[in-house]
């Protein structure tokens, strides 16, 4: 180890010139060679962190991939009558469109993943729909309405968040509200479809997100029930 005769910096074995004041260096007790010095700063490339995200995206791509082709094959050869691979597929469409594809987009944005994701839920309830039980039409009288209320309820508080840096309590007092309006509605529609023990059951939870909506209201409001809230999660 040695250091600057004229700032006293400690230099690096390699250095032949200090590093913060360009005085020229010059060591007798120090026997090495420019091939033995160490390097400062490493040959090895640095990647930056986008491109490693979407190595990984692609190679996680690829990975679904190989297995959904491999059973669309042997479902075909073996067993062409009952397309049970279709499942497998709309499945992994789905997983991959929600929590792969973002990685693979230059920067975030989430009106384009809201879009997605809506279109990938229908498509994927809509399979199992056609596959099984169209007979019953219950996609357009329970599944459609679901669907659209979790979506609109989504892109409002994508476009609420978005305006300006908001409270962590006020976030989850919004995210309750949009729990209710989603339950409300999917009763609803349960009801008119005659699901009266499901419609039941989602009333209950309806009415605990309820109360829960008045407890974060008041939380929101009052500083000190804030503060003692952000002292017993967070310390």
């Amino acid at each position: 180890m040695s250091y600057c005769v004229n700032c006293g910096v400690e230099l690096d074995a390699s250095a032949k010139k200090c590093a913060l004041c360009d005085t020229p260096i010059y060591n007798p007790n120090i026997k090495t060679t420019d091939t033995e010095a160490k390097a400062p700063f490493s040959d090895t490339p640095i990647v930056p962190k986008e491109v490693k995200t979407k190595f990984i995206a692609l190679v996680i791509s690829f990975v679904i991939l190989i297995p959904n082709l491999v059973c669309a094959l042997l479902n075909l050869f073996f067993d062409p009558e009952n397309l049970w691979f279709i499942y497998l597929a709309s499945t992994s469409l789905l997983l991959w469109i929600v929590f792969v594809f973002p990685f693979l987009t230059a920067k975030l944005r989430p009106y384009l993943m809201w879009g997605f994701d809506t279109l990938a839920t229908a498509l994927y309830v809509a399979v199992f729909y056609a596959k099984n039980l169209g007979g019953e039409k219950w996609y357009f009288g329970i599944a459609v309405p679901i669907i659209a209320i979790v979506s609109l309820c989504v892109l409002y508080f994508i476009y609420w968040y978005r305006q300006r840096k908001r409270h962590w309590t006020s976030k989850i007092l919004h995210f309750f509200i949009d729990l209710v309006i989603t339950l409300s509605v999917s009763a609803l529609c349960l009801y008119l479809n005659n699901r009266i023990i499901s419609c039941e059951i989602l009333v209950i939870a309806d009415i605990c997100c309820v109360a829960l909506v008045f407890f974060w209201l008041y939380a929101n409001k009052s500083k000190k029930v804030r503060a003692w809230l952000a002292k017993k999660v967070f310390v």
